[in-house]
């Protein structure tokens, strides 16, 4: 029908905007917070932006419902200030054809949901994890950043390099704070080097002309050592990789794990939650989102803005709550998802003739 593919459009057109947008504004939010992980020493700087292209569809999870909600909200919203529906109405089309029209991108978006949580979602988060150990356990040049100093894990090590090329680094200083077995506190000044890799997978860091100072203060006991070349192996870290966590696993293995753990419970039904979102709040928006002349379209939207806060605000409370165990997630979380849906059904039965006739039967009953 003409009708229904206009409207179809015109809100798939909000929801492309909609989504843009908000992708934009998690995007710079998780930006910030890896490049501080990286000023941190956290996450390798060559590994940046895979690890931002895979957090979109971690960011997907949450803008998904909240793309189509506000796109219903804002074309619904348009049209009714614009008399367009209201002309519907005067040529017989009753308020079903806006439910038919929302219909069609629920289950498209609902479909992209249960993708992207039970499958895309999860082998991004393992595939992104994976990434930023491997870069841990492979040291390189590229990890570093020239001009700032670099600590060890155990905080016996310090690292300072003042200029980085693609081979070589130059002007090192590198000292060891602290005693390690017999060997006294050191540091090590050079003007150039480099890193070499063996087939053990160990790397060779080798200097080139400097000093190393060796000894303890206050016992004026040291040993100066002039060299032209000094090496040192640099074995890697061995770091136990763990990709059964709740995040990393698929829908289907977290339907069969889920009652081993309340953190796998807890994640199995907020990933549901977060598709059924998508269907009862797409369908509360719709008799929500028409505009009263009278009252203005601030105040028009202000109670579908409140309903989809405080459903994520408890939905949030009951997935935090069902990670430590405290609540049973498959009982509070599908309490509030039924009374959503409890509230979408009142909300769109509310202006038909059966459900004036039951209003009717009860305000005579009383």
């Amino acid at each position: 029908m003409i009708i229904i593919r206009y409207l179809v459009l015109a809100t798939l057109k909000n929801q492309i905007a909609i989504l843009f947008v908000l992708l934009s504004v998690f995007f710079c939010q998780k930006l910030v917070k890896i490049l501080g992980a990286t000023v941190e020493g956290d996450i390798p700087i060559n590994i940046v932006l895979t690890i931002l292209g895979l957090s979109i569809p971690l960011m997907a999870q949450l803008i998904l419902p909240l793309s189509l909600f506000l796109a219903i909200l804002i074309t619904f919203g348009r049209l009714y200030t614009n008399s367009e529906i209201i002309a519907m109405h005067a040529c017989g089309l009753g308020k079903s054809i806006l439910i038919k029209s929302s219909m069609i991108l629920i289950l498209v978006t609902a479909l992209l949901a249960t993708l992207n949580n039970g499958w895309i979602g999860p082998w991004s988060a393992q595939y992104q994890n994976k990434i930023i150990q491997h870069a841990k356990e492979r040291f390189s040049i590229t990890s570093l950043m020239a001009g700032k100093f670099h600590k060890s894990p155990d905080g016996r090590i310090v690292l300072f390099i003042e200029k980085i090329n693609p081979q070589t680094f130059t002007n090192i200083f590198l000292a060891q704070s602290k005693n390690k077995g017999n060997m006294q506190p050191y540091i090590v000044i050079a003007d150039k080097g480099y890193i070499g890799q063996r087939h053990d997978g160990a790397q060779i860091v080798t200097l080139d002309t400097g000093f190393r100072f060796e000894g303890t203060p206050f016992l004026h006991d040291f040993r100066i050592t002039n060299f032209k070349t000094y090496q040192a192996i640099i074995h890697p870290p061995e770091i136990t990789q763990s990709f059964n966590n709740a995040e990393q696993m698929s829908l289907p293995a977290l339907w069969v794990i889920n009652t081993y753990a309340p953190n796998y419970r807890s994640e199995l039904h907020w990933r549901l939650t977060l598709v059924f979102a998508v269907l009862v709040m797409g369908l509360i928006v719709i008799p929500l989102s028409t505009i009263n002349p009278r009252h203005g379209r601030i105040f028009s939207i202000l109670p579908a803005m409140l309903l989809y806060l405080i459903f994520f605000l408890l939905q949030s409370l009951m997935q935090s709550g069902g990670r430590k165990g405290q609540i049973n997630p498959a009982i509070s979380m599908w309490i509030i998802n039924i009374v959503y849906l409890g509230i979408a059904i009142i909300l769109n039965l509310w202006d038909t003739t059966l459900f004036r006739k039951f209003r009717e039967w009860c305000v005579r009953r009383s």
